[in-house]
């Protein structure tokens, strides 16, 4: 495990989360310019390393301490079922992966190159180095069409779910009602980008529902909604950053604030 000391200049992870880094397996990783992006629920004065990959300098990975809240979320559901909608250059994924849980990816950019490519040689390497990874099956499509056809097919359920796709609406409900229906009865679901009003509507309908939400405040804002016998990672909000809350969210518990 990585020592918090030993983290890139500007990271941050909450004290109490276990730390892996797989940075060496994604060559084209890089911090990048924050203000080169043109999405307008970029929280660009979070002082965080913003990391993008260098061929796509305007489209973000997760930051180091949202990816650390999905790699510790999944610690407690390994040698379970994961779904992840959207995964980019499978930095997620591979978080998602090196917990041990057996995952299932769906994004449409899989069938592009240098997606596909990048994804494959990524989880593949971080597989052979660090010797403990979920099974990993990478579907080339659209959510939620895919997420249907692969349950369907499958008769599969998910205990982990993570939802980081296309975040305009009607988007992230339609997929958070897809994956709601084949989420086990002991199961998470997590969201990235709730800056987004858009992305929210998939806490809220989940909230609406009767699952129990809680918000992390992070450079993009996660979510996670839980029913049944599992419980959400604690974290702390980076204590040298003073974080403002969207008026969106302001109905949301945020974990470790009082």
């Amino acid at each position: 495990m990585i020592q918090q000391t030993l983290l890139p200049q500007r990271d941050y992870v909450s004290p109490g989360l276990q730390i892996v880094q797989p940075d060496l397996y994604f060559p084209n990783m890089v911090a990048g310019d924050p203000n080169l992006c043109p999405w307008k629920y970029l929280r660009r004065e979070i002082p965080h390393n913003w990391y993008v990959d260098r061929r796509h300098p305007i489209c973000g990975f997760l930051s180091r301490d949202e990816a650390h809240i999905l790699y510790n979320t999944a610690l407690r559901f390994k040698g379970k079922r994961a779904l992840e909608v959207g995964c980019w250059m499978g930095w997620s994924a591979c978080h998602l992966a090196l917990a041990g849980v057996n995952l299932d990816v769906i994004d449409p950019l899989l069938s592009q190159s240098p997606n596909r490519e990048s994804v494959i040689y990524s989880l593949e390497s971080v597989a052979k180095a660090f010797g403990t990874f979920g099974e990993v099956v990478l579907i080339s499509g659209f959510s939620p069409q895919k997420v249907e056809e692969l349950a369907m097919q499958t008769q599969r359920k998910w205990s982990l779910i993570f939802i980081d796709g296309n975040h305009d609406a009607p988007y992230p409900i339609n997929d958070t009602i897809a994956c709601e229906k084949y989420a086990e009865d002991d199961a998470m679901i997590m969201f990235h980008d709730l800056t987004s009003p858009d992305v929210m509507q998939g806490l809220d309908y989940l909230r609406d529902r009767g699952w129990k939400t809680r918000i992390y405040q992070t450079m993009q804002i996660m979510g996670v909604a839980w029913r049944g016998n599992v419980e959400p990672v604690e974290h702390i909000p980076d204590p040298r950053i003073d974080w403002e809350l969207p008026v969106h969210l302001q109905n949301y518990v945020v974990s470790g604030m009082p």
